[in-house]
Protein backbone atom coordinates (compact mmCIF):
# COMPACT_ATOMS: atom_id res chain seq x y z
CA UNK A 1 0.00 0.00 0.00
CA UNK A 2 1.33 3.42 -0.93
CA UNK A 3 2.33 5.67 1.93
CA UNK A 4 0.20 8.71 2.70
CA UNK A 5 2.10 11.87 3.76
CA UNK A 6 -0.18 12.59 6.74
CA UNK A 7 0.54 9.13 8.17
CA UNK A 8 4.29 9.44 7.60
CA UNK A 9 4.29 12.79 9.38
CA UNK A 10 2.27 11.48 12.32
CA UNK A 11 4.36 8.36 12.81
CA UNK A 12 7.78 9.92 12.32
CA UNK A 13 7.26 13.13 14.30
CA UNK A 14 4.12 13.33 16.44
CA UNK A 15 4.22 9.74 17.71
CA UNK A 16 7.86 9.73 18.76
CA UNK A 17 8.22 7.99 22.12
CA UNK A 18 4.64 6.64 22.21
CA UNK A 19 3.65 2.99 22.08
CA UNK A 20 3.92 0.93 18.90
CA UNK A 21 0.30 -0.17 19.39
CA UNK A 22 -0.90 3.42 19.45
CA UNK A 23 1.15 4.24 16.37
CA UNK A 24 -0.40 1.32 14.50
CA UNK A 25 -3.88 2.43 15.53
CA UNK A 26 -3.28 5.97 14.24
CA UNK A 27 -1.88 4.58 11.00
CA UNK A 28 -4.95 2.38 10.58
CA UNK A 29 -7.32 5.26 11.29
CA UNK A 30 -5.67 7.63 8.84
CA UNK A 31 -5.07 5.07 6.10
CA UNK A 32 -8.79 4.39 6.09
CA UNK A 33 -9.45 7.95 4.92
CA UNK A 34 -8.62 7.04 1.33
CA UNK A 35 -10.79 3.92 1.49
CA UNK A 36 -13.72 5.93 2.83
CA UNK A 37 -13.34 8.79 0.37
CA UNK A 38 -13.83 6.37 -2.50
CA UNK A 39 -16.39 4.33 -0.57
CA UNK A 40 -18.92 5.46 2.04
CA UNK A 41 -17.91 9.12 1.87
CA UNK A 42 -17.84 9.29 -1.94
CA UNK A 43 -21.35 10.86 -2.21
CA UNK A 44 -20.15 13.79 -0.08
CA UNK A 45 -16.97 14.08 -2.14
CA UNK A 46 -18.93 14.13 -5.42
CA UNK A 47 -21.52 16.62 -4.16
CA UNK A 48 -18.79 18.75 -2.60
CA UNK A 49 -16.83 18.89 -5.85
CA UNK A 50 -20.00 19.76 -7.72
CA UNK A 51 -20.75 22.59 -5.27
CA UNK A 52 -17.17 23.83 -5.72
CA UNK A 53 -17.49 23.84 -9.52
CA UNK A 54 -20.80 25.69 -9.39
CA UNK A 55 -19.40 28.25 -6.96
CA UNK A 56 -21.66 27.44 -3.98
CA UNK A 57 -19.09 27.80 -1.21
CA UNK A 58 -21.42 27.32 1.78
CA UNK A 59 -22.94 24.10 0.42
CA UNK A 60 -19.48 22.82 -0.56
CA UNK A 61 -18.28 23.30 3.01
CA UNK A 62 -21.38 21.58 4.37
CA UNK A 63 -20.85 18.50 2.17
CA UNK A 64 -17.20 18.10 3.17
CA UNK A 65 -18.03 18.63 6.85
CA UNK A 66 -20.68 15.90 6.61
CA UNK A 67 -18.08 13.69 4.97
CA UNK A 68 -15.87 13.91 8.06
CA UNK A 69 -18.75 12.47 10.09
CA UNK A 70 -18.47 9.29 8.01
CA UNK A 71 -14.82 9.01 9.03
CA UNK A 72 -15.65 9.54 12.70
CA UNK A 73 -18.36 6.89 12.62
CA UNK A 74 -15.89 4.49 11.02
CA UNK A 75 -13.32 5.20 13.74
CA UNK A 76 -15.96 4.58 16.40
CA UNK A 77 -16.82 1.26 14.75
CA UNK A 78 -13.30 -0.12 14.32
CA UNK A 79 -12.32 0.86 17.87
CA UNK A 80 -15.69 -0.08 19.41
CA UNK A 81 -15.73 3.32 21.08
CA UNK A 82 -18.52 5.36 22.62
CA UNK A 83 -18.71 9.13 22.18
CA UNK A 84 -20.89 11.03 24.66
CA UNK A 85 -21.96 14.68 24.78
CA UNK A 86 -22.65 15.21 28.48
CA UNK A 87 -24.70 18.39 28.27
CA UNK A 88 -26.84 20.02 25.65
CA UNK A 89 -24.92 22.67 23.80
CA UNK A 90 -25.32 24.42 20.50
CA UNK A 91 -22.18 25.44 18.67
CA UNK A 92 -22.53 29.00 17.31
CA UNK A 93 -23.12 28.87 13.57
CA UNK A 94 -20.84 31.81 12.78
CA UNK A 95 -18.80 34.64 14.25
CA UNK A 96 -17.09 32.66 17.04
CA UNK A 97 -13.83 30.96 17.84
CA UNK A 98 -14.41 27.53 19.37
CA UNK A 99 -11.73 26.79 21.97
CA UNK A 100 -11.22 23.07 22.55
CA UNK A 101 -8.43 21.11 24.22
CA UNK A 102 -6.14 19.12 21.91
CA UNK A 103 -4.96 15.70 23.12
CA UNK A 104 -3.56 13.52 20.34
CA UNK A 105 -4.12 12.35 16.76
CA UNK A 106 -7.25 10.42 17.73
CA UNK A 107 -9.30 13.44 18.74
CA UNK A 108 -9.53 15.00 15.28
CA UNK A 109 -12.27 12.67 13.89
CA UNK A 110 -14.32 13.06 17.08
CA UNK A 111 -13.97 16.86 17.04
CA UNK A 112 -15.32 16.73 13.48
CA UNK A 113 -18.14 14.45 14.67
CA UNK A 114 -19.28 16.46 17.70
CA UNK A 115 -18.42 20.07 16.80
CA UNK A 116 -18.53 19.74 12.99
CA UNK A 117 -16.95 23.08 12.16
CA UNK A 118 -13.88 24.13 10.14
CA UNK A 119 -10.53 24.41 11.89
CA UNK A 120 -8.07 27.25 12.27
CA UNK A 121 -4.94 25.16 11.70
CA UNK A 122 -1.21 25.90 11.79
CA UNK A 123 1.30 25.61 8.98
CA UNK A 124 2.18 21.99 9.78
CA UNK A 125 -1.02 20.74 8.12
CA UNK A 126 0.35 21.80 4.72
CA UNK A 127 2.85 18.92 4.89
CA UNK A 128 -0.02 16.45 4.85
CA UNK A 129 -1.30 17.09 1.34
CA UNK A 130 -4.52 15.04 1.51
CA UNK A 131 -5.55 16.25 4.96
CA UNK A 132 -4.73 19.82 3.93
CA UNK A 133 -6.85 19.54 0.79
CA UNK A 134 -9.86 18.12 2.65
CA UNK A 135 -9.57 20.60 5.52
CA UNK A 136 -9.46 23.49 3.04
CA UNK A 137 -12.46 22.07 1.20
CA UNK A 138 -14.44 21.96 4.45
CA UNK A 139 -13.72 25.64 5.07
CA UNK A 140 -10.69 25.43 7.35
CA UNK A 141 -7.99 28.10 7.25
CA UNK A 142 -4.26 27.91 7.85
CA UNK A 143 -3.03 30.63 10.19
CA UNK A 144 0.45 31.70 9.12
CA UNK A 145 2.29 33.30 12.05
CA UNK A 146 5.76 33.19 10.47
CA UNK A 147 6.05 36.97 10.10
CA UNK A 148 4.14 40.18 10.77
CA UNK A 149 2.75 40.52 7.25
CA UNK A 150 1.48 36.93 7.11
CA UNK A 151 -0.15 37.31 10.53
CA UNK A 152 -1.98 40.42 9.32
CA UNK A 153 -3.23 38.56 6.24
CA UNK A 154 -4.28 35.54 8.34
CA UNK A 155 -6.22 37.76 10.76
CA UNK A 156 -7.93 39.49 7.83
CA UNK A 157 -8.92 36.10 6.36
CA UNK A 158 -10.16 34.96 9.77
CA UNK A 159 -12.39 38.01 10.19
CA UNK A 160 -13.79 37.49 6.71
CA UNK A 161 -14.42 33.79 7.33
CA UNK A 162 -16.21 34.48 10.60
CA UNK A 163 -18.96 36.22 8.62
CA UNK A 164 -20.20 32.79 7.51
CA UNK A 165 -18.84 30.25 10.02
CA UNK A 166 -17.11 29.60 13.35
CA UNK A 167 -13.68 27.98 13.68
CA UNK A 168 -12.33 25.28 15.99
CA UNK A 169 -9.13 26.50 17.65
CA UNK A 170 -6.72 24.49 19.82
CA UNK A 171 -5.51 27.23 22.22
CA UNK A 172 -2.90 24.99 23.86
CA UNK A 173 -1.13 25.10 20.51
CA UNK A 174 -0.09 21.44 20.27
CA UNK A 175 -0.93 17.80 20.95
CA UNK A 176 -0.61 17.46 24.72
CA UNK A 177 -0.92 13.65 25.04
CA UNK A 178 -2.41 14.45 28.44
CA UNK A 179 -5.80 14.72 30.10
CA UNK A 180 -4.63 17.86 31.89
CA UNK A 181 -5.34 21.22 30.29
CA UNK A 182 -2.06 22.92 29.40
CA UNK A 183 -1.45 26.71 29.59
CA UNK A 184 -3.14 28.52 26.71
CA UNK A 185 -0.86 30.15 24.17
CA UNK A 186 -0.97 33.92 23.80
CA UNK A 187 -1.66 34.05 20.04
CA UNK A 188 -5.29 33.02 19.59
CA UNK A 189 -6.42 34.46 22.92
CA UNK A 190 -4.93 37.86 22.09
CA UNK A 191 -6.45 37.85 18.60
CA UNK A 192 -9.87 37.03 20.07
CA UNK A 193 -9.46 39.85 22.57
CA UNK A 194 -8.09 42.44 20.13
CA UNK A 195 -10.69 41.67 17.45
CA UNK A 196 -13.53 41.28 19.99
CA UNK A 197 -14.35 37.76 18.79
CA UNK A 198 -16.57 35.84 21.24
CA UNK A 199 -15.25 32.42 22.23
CA UNK A 200 -17.36 29.30 22.62
CA UNK A 201 -15.53 26.90 24.94
CA UNK A 202 -15.73 23.11 25.13
CA UNK A 203 -13.61 20.39 26.70
CA UNK A 204 -13.23 16.68 25.98
CA UNK A 205 -12.03 13.76 28.06
CA UNK A 206 -10.96 10.16 27.55
CA UNK A 207 -8.87 10.48 24.39
CA UNK A 208 -5.59 9.51 26.09
CA UNK A 209 -6.96 5.99 26.63
CA UNK A 210 -6.10 5.26 22.97
CA UNK A 211 -2.45 5.59 23.96
CA UNK A 212 -2.88 2.57 26.26
CA UNK A 213 -5.53 0.41 24.61
CA UNK A 214 -7.21 0.52 21.24
CA UNK A 215 -10.77 -0.72 21.75
CA UNK A 216 -13.72 -0.06 24.04
CA UNK A 217 -12.81 3.57 24.69
CA UNK A 218 -15.25 6.16 26.03
CA UNK A 219 -14.83 9.79 25.02
CA UNK A 220 -16.90 12.65 26.42
CA UNK A 221 -17.52 16.30 25.53
CA UNK A 222 -18.84 19.15 27.66
CA UNK A 223 -19.90 22.57 26.35
CA UNK A 224 -18.95 25.59 28.50
CA UNK A 225 -20.84 28.37 26.75
CA UNK A 226 -19.84 31.63 25.09
CA UNK A 227 -17.34 34.00 26.71
CA UNK A 228 -17.08 37.59 25.51
CA UNK A 229 -13.69 39.34 25.54
CA UNK A 230 -15.48 42.68 26.03
CA UNK A 231 -16.03 41.66 29.64
CA UNK A 232 -12.30 41.63 30.45
CA UNK A 233 -9.84 44.47 30.95
CA UNK A 234 -6.98 42.94 28.95
CA UNK A 235 -6.06 39.80 27.04
CA UNK A 236 -4.09 38.38 29.97
CA UNK A 237 -7.19 38.50 32.16
CA UNK A 238 -9.19 36.85 29.38
CA UNK A 239 -6.49 34.17 29.00
CA UNK A 240 -6.52 33.42 32.73
CA UNK A 241 -10.30 33.17 32.78
CA UNK A 242 -10.41 30.75 29.84
CA UNK A 243 -7.63 28.55 31.23
CA UNK A 244 -9.14 28.33 34.71
CA UNK A 245 -12.55 27.54 33.20
CA UNK A 246 -11.21 24.79 30.94
CA UNK A 247 -9.00 23.36 33.70
CA UNK A 248 -11.73 23.17 36.36
CA UNK A 249 -14.52 21.97 34.06
CA UNK A 250 -12.21 19.37 32.51
CA UNK A 251 -11.76 17.85 35.99
CA UNK A 252 -15.54 17.79 36.42
CA UNK A 253 -15.91 16.15 33.02
CA UNK A 254 -13.36 13.48 33.97
CA UNK A 255 -15.50 12.53 36.96
CA UNK A 256 -18.71 12.54 34.95
CA UNK A 257 -17.15 10.40 32.24
CA UNK A 258 -15.84 7.86 34.72
CA UNK A 259 -19.38 7.35 36.04
CA UNK A 260 -20.65 6.89 32.48
CA UNK A 261 -17.84 4.44 31.77
CA UNK A 262 -18.84 2.34 34.80
CA UNK A 263 -22.47 2.35 33.66
CA UNK A 264 -21.48 1.11 30.22
CA UNK A 265 -19.35 -1.66 31.71
CA UNK A 266 -22.25 -2.94 33.81
CA UNK A 267 -24.78 -3.04 30.96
Amino acid sequence: MAKIPVVDNLIEKNLHGLSVHYGRLVMKVYLRITLLVFGKASPFLIRGLYRAITGNKEKRIKEFLEGTKVWAEDVKKITKSTVLVLNEFTVPEKGHMIFLNHVNEMDFPYDCYVIRKPFLANQVIKKAWFAYWWMTAMGSQVFDNSKAMSIAVSVKNLIEGLKTTSYIVYPEGKNTYSEEIQPLKKGMVKIAFDQKIPVFVAVKSGVTTYQDYQKGNVVGYLGLGVHNPNEFANWEEFQTHLYQLMHSKKQELDGMLEKERIKLQTV
